[in-house]
């Protein structure tokens, strides 16, 4: 299936929920009804949003990784790469960060490996991971020269958006 047009946008918890939820639970993605707390970016083919991921303020410096999804049809076209690095783009250019975790199914497992964090536990088929972080800027330096045309455009529509900071989202 072709992608076509594609944008990242943040999206809101509710919107999450209501296009994603229960693709997710059906691959054992975890999400609640009622969240707050979870920042999201969805990629966007034209107006229909073909993936998702999302993250958390743990405090402290810490931050959790999840929600990662890509409906099936368009899975294998680096839409899943493109989101992981607009997410972690996001966290490094407007937070402090100094410790990376994400619980992880077989399917997200290898995109976190290569990125460098370490399976610290496994139960009943889900990773937990871990990447601690000692240096934010070379950090972001890397992932600056991955930066493909989607989260380019990215950036200046969420400046025609109003999103300056990681921490807002549209609802």
């Amino acid at each position: 299936m072709s992608i076509g047009s594609t944008k990242i946008y943040p999206i809101g918890h509710d919107w999450v929920y209501a296009l994603f939820a229960k693709e997710m639970r059906k691959s054992r993605v975890a999400i609640i009804k009622e969240d707050t707390k979870t920042h999201y970016l969805a990629y966007m083919s034209g107006i229909h949003p073909i993936g998702v991921v999302g993250y958390m303020d743990m405090g402290k410096g810490h931050y959790r990784l999840k929600t990662d999804y890509v409906r099936p049809n368009f899975r294998g076209q680096g839409v899943y790469s493109d989101l992981f690095i607009s997410r972690l783009l996001l966290i490094f250019r407007g937070l402090k960060p100094n410790k990376l975790t994400a619980y992880c199914t077989m399917m997200s497992l290898p995109k976190y490996l290569k990125e460098g964090f370490i399976a610290m536990s496994e139960r009943n088929g889900i990773v937990y991971v871990q990447k601690l972080i000692t240096n934010t800027h070379e950090e972001l330096q890397r992932l600056e020269s991955r930066i493909p045309q989607s989260i380019t455009q990215t950036n200046q529509q969420s400046q025609d958006l109003g999103v300056d900071s990681p921490t807002q989202t549209m609802s």
